[in-house]
C-alpha cells in the first residue's frame, strides 16, 4: 500500500498541492499589499521562464531528429572478448 501511495498517489497530487500552497501565499501577500503583486512578478521572470522552456522544447527536439541510428539496425550490448570490455554499438541489419 505504501509503494503505491509513493509512486501513484503523491507525484499525482503533489503539483495541485504546490499550487494551491502558492495561490493562498500569493493572495495573503497581495491582500497585504494593497492589490499590489511580488517584486518578481513585475520582472522579467515569467517571459525568461517561458523562453527558457521553449528553448529546452526545441533542443530536445533537435536531439531527437539529428542523433540516432536506422530503424533496421540490431543493438549488440556491450560485452568481454579476450578480457577487455567492448562497448555497445548498432550493426547494420544483416541481409
Amino acid at each position: 500500500m505504501f509503494r503505491i501511495v509513493v509512486t501513484y498517489i503523491v507525484p499525482f497530487l503533489l503539483p495541485s498541492a504546490v499550487y494551491l500552497a502558492w495561490a493562498w501565499y500569493r493572495s495573503r501577500y497581495v491582500a497585504s499589499h494593497d492589490g499590489e503583486a511580488p517584486k518578481v512578478e513585475r520582472g522579467p521572470w515569467p517571459l525568461l521562464l517561458l523562453l527558457g522552456a521553449l528553448l529546452t522544447l526545441a533542443s530536445l527536439v533537435v536531439t531527437a531528429l539529428t542523433t540516432g541510428s536506422d530503424a533496421g539496425s540490431i543493438y549488440t550490448p556491450s560485452h568481454l572478448e579476450n578480457g577487455k570490455v567492448v562497448p555497445g554499438r548498432m550493426d547494420e541489419k544483416p541481409r
